[in-house]
Order: structure tokens, then sequence, then C-alpha cells
């Protein structure tokens, strides 16, 4: 028998086994031929990664390894290839989306920021509190207070400020721990 048939039928023969595989003693005496030819066309397959064999006591067992376990039909795989591309594209489109709507937005506060009225006094406003609260109208808050004793400045990263001159009433409690940390 060629090489080449001895191939053929051992593969028939290793498929027909299934999971369980075939020892190769077994399979050289259903093939009729000796044993060293059998690991020549088993070790020709197992460098192709078509058969596993595993080493025992009784002997080599060889498994051929089923290729159709993972494959994919033509059209199942055009179906979810179809549907990647559908759904990259609308990732795509809306990343587009996102960076108009980010644009839109920093123009809106760009306009928004030189539209707004800055109100500017001639004079100074004077309160008849003992207490102003100050904050800053952006999130990023105020940048520096200085107090000189008679006059504090404050100055914010962005321009506009909120000034409340509402006076809230201490808590006596709260005074009166004070004044105990003191002595």
């Amino acid at each position: 028998m060629k090489l080449t048939e001895l191939a053929e039928n051992a593969v028939r023969l290793l498929k027909e086994s299934g999971e369980e595989g075939i020892r190769s003693d077994i399979l050289a005496d259903l093939l009729e031929t000796p044993k060293r030819r059998i690991y020549d066309v088993i070790a020709v397959l197992k460098s192709l990664g078509q058969v596993s064999t595993k080493r025992r006591f009784d002997g080599t067992t060889i498994t051929w390894i089923d290729q159709t376990k993972n494959h994919v039909d033509r059209e199942e795989f055009e179906a979810v290839k179809a549907q990647f591309e559908e759904v990259n594209n609308e990732r795509m489109n809306l990343q587009l989306e996102v960076a108009q709507l980010k644009e839109q937005l920093r123009i809106t506060k760009s306009r928004l920021k030189r539209d707004v009225r800055v109100v500017e006094s001639a004079g100074k406003t004077e309160f008849d509190t003992t207490q102003i609260r100050v904050r800053a109208l952006s999130s990023s808050g105020i940048k520096r207070v200085g107090d000189s004793g008679i006059e504090v400045v404050i100055e914010t990263n962005e321009p506009g400020m909120i000034i409340d001159p509402t006076v809230v009433e201490p808590d006596e409690t709260e005074a009166l721990l004070r004044n105990l940390q003191r002595l």
C-alpha cells in the first residue's frame, strides 16, 4: 500500500473513531501495515494540527481533531459581519454627533460669555449688614482672597460673582464654644 493510500485510510478510520480515538497498534492492525508507517502518517497529521495523541500504559491513543466544530457557516458569518459594520458605522456617526454637539456647546458658552451684560457701577454699593457672602458664577471657583484688615479683595478664575448681603444669625452655642477655646 502506498503512503498516500495509507494516509487516506488512516484519516478515514480516525474520523470514524470519533472523540474516543483509536490506539496506534489497532490502527496498524486494521490497515495491515507496520506501526512505523503509522507513526510516519501520524507525525505528519500531528504537525498539521489534524490529530492529537495521548500516551498511555497500553499504547498511544490517536484522536481526530474536528475542525468543523469551530467552523462558522458563510451565511452566519456574513450576517454577523454586516451587523458589526452597521454597529460600527452607528458608533462612528454617534461620535461625530458628540463632537458636533461639544463644538456647539463651546460656541454657545463663548457667545454667552460675550453677550452677557456685565454689571458695572460707577460708584460703590454700601450694604447695611455685618456679613457679605460672595460666590463665583463659574464652576472654576475663587482664585484668591486678600485681606488688609480694612478691605477684602476677591479674585475669581472667570468673570462673574454673586454678592449676598443677608445676615445669618450666629449660633450662640458656637460662639460660646469659640470663647471657651480661647481660654
